[in-house]
């Protein structure tokens, strides 16, 4: 959009640069969010892991179990447990990630809006002034006129 005001113009530098930043903002968020899905999705599959580990120990079936495989089975378990606690702590530190990140987006985009509202006003305001401008000259065009009227 072309800018008529003055300061409009030059505060045009400002407003390109929060642009780009609110833009940043939002790719960061957007790159977060992502990557904390997957990590859900991880945590997901280890969950799987653990409850199939754990059905194939406590439903019977055909073949019995030794102790050596139903040792090995809950050392595997212990193991997808300590992986899960760990996961879970990567989850809450994403999480807490996500939430910055959407605030840091949502402040980028109010001072966007806000730098967009202030150069609406400016060409307003540039508006209004050159209406008043205009105005004074037909004004005084008209009393000339009338004037040079009168002294014919």
């Amino acid at each position: 959009m072309h800018r008529r005001h003055p300061r409009a113009k030059r505060l045009k530098l400002i407003v390109d640069l929060a642009e780009k930043a609110e833009q940043q903002a939002l790719s960061e968020w957007g790159q977060l969010q992502q990557k904390l899905q997957q990590e859900q999705q991880q945590k997901q599959q280890l969950d799987e892991y653990v409850a199939e580990y754990q059905r194939g120990i406590s439903s019977p079936s055909d073949k019995a179990l030794s102790g050596g495989q139903i040792q090995n089975a809950m050392g595997f378990i212990g193991q997808i447990k300590q992986a899960l606690t760990q996961q879970s702590q990567q989850l809450n530190l994403l999480q807490q990630q996500v939430e910055q990140a959407q605030k840091q987006y949502v402040e980028q985009h109010a001072k966007v809006k806000a730098l967009h509202n202030l150069l609406d006003k400016l060409d307003q305001e540039y508006d209004q002034q050159q209406d008043k401008q205009a105005q004074r000259l037909a004004d005084e065009w008209a009393n000339r006129a009338a004037f040079q009227a009168q002294k014919s």
